[in-house]
This record gives structure tokens, sequence and C-alpha cells, in this order.
């Protein structure tokens, strides 16, 4: 059976630990990555097919790691959703700007997150849709 790969890219190891867990629990295979270099590099070797990543205020690291994620060409068609406490301070413009084919609120409401990520994730044969 094929499982999708979602990368988590958040500066808060309980975050990616948590949503990590959740991820798995409903069929997915997670990676994880703090912002930075690393992510990137990470991102161009295991080619996820979902980017989660952590969006902080615009010069942050977090919001860099977002605009070069999708400008990498190896990238260019993952989908990225970006996640934030910032949602009132983070016009959607901003986020569509850098990249982002959509955002989601933290806390997270994990129906929502679910809904979201299977809204960008193309169907895999044998795998059931998680809503």
């Amino acid at each position: 059976m094929a499982y999708h790969t979602i990368l988590i890219i958040d500066d808060t190891p309980d975050h990616r630990s948590i949503v990590g867990m959740l991820l798995r629990s409903a069929g997915f295979r997670v990676l994880e990555a703090i912002p930075g270099d690393g992510a990137l590099e990470q991102a161009r070797a295991e080619r996820p097919d979902l980017i989660l990543t952590t969006l902080s205020l615009p010069g942050q690291p977090a919001w860099e790691t977002a605009r070069l994620l999708r400008n990498e060409p190896v990238l260019a068609e993952t989908p990225i959703l970006g996640t934030t406490i910032y949602n009132t301070l983070l016009p959607w413009a901003w986020v569509r700007r850098i990249g982002c084919n959509d955002y989601v609120d933290k806390p997270y409401d994990i129906d929502d997150l679910l809904r979201r990520i299977n809204q960008l994730l193309p169907q895999l044969p044998g795998v059931p849709f998680v809503a």
C-alpha cells in the first residue's frame, strides 16, 4: 500500500511531535525538521508529497524557509500548507506570496487540518481518504 509523505517543519519540538503522531495515526508517513537550511535540504532529498510548515511573521526564519521551499525547482509542485498562530497578522495575500497553497491556524482543529491536507494531496490508489 502506498502512503503519502508529509514533512513537518516547525521550530517547536512538541508541535512536531504531536502533529506527527496525529498524522501517523491517520496513515501518513511523517518526516520532521526545524526551519532553516536543514529543512530545505531534507525536503530536496526526501521529496515529500506535502510540506506542513510553520509561518512566523515576515522576515523570520520560518517565513524565509517557506519562501525558499517554494522557489526550489524539485519542490515546485509540492503543496505547502502553512501553519500559524499569527492568523490575524498574516493576510492571505502574504501567505500566497511566499507560495503556500493554504494555511491553518494553531492550535489545530485536527479534523480541519486533515481536511485541508486531503484537499491538497492527490488520491493514491489503495489509500482511503482520511477526513
